[in-house]
């Protein structure tokens, strides 16, 4: 695994931790008001702004760790029906 990769899981263990504080630990206000923008089952899963940042986190160490690094692209085998 490479380093962006290991930062990428810490990241999201992080918002994940941050995000199961918010939804169950009454905190501040939302930032969005979810319950007029969005449907009943998407605003129950970010009461106050905690889990709002949680999710956030979740989704930015998502693409750290899905993110396809350059080194695949650079030691991928030639195909010797189609070279590049």
């Amino acid at each position: 695994m490479s380093k962006i990769v290991i930062i990428g899981w810490i990241i999201e263990l992080v918002g994940t931790i941050l995000w199961l504080y918010g939804y169950f630990a009454t905190g501040n206000p939302s930032l969005i008001d979810w319950h007029a923008n969005t449907p009943w089952w998407i605003a129950e899963f970010l009461p106050n702004i905690e889990s709002e940042i949680g999710m956030a986190l979740v989704f930015a160490g998502m693409i750290l760790i899905y993110w396809p690094s350059r080194r695949n692209d650079q030691t991928a085998p030639l195909d010797p029906a189609n070279p590049r």
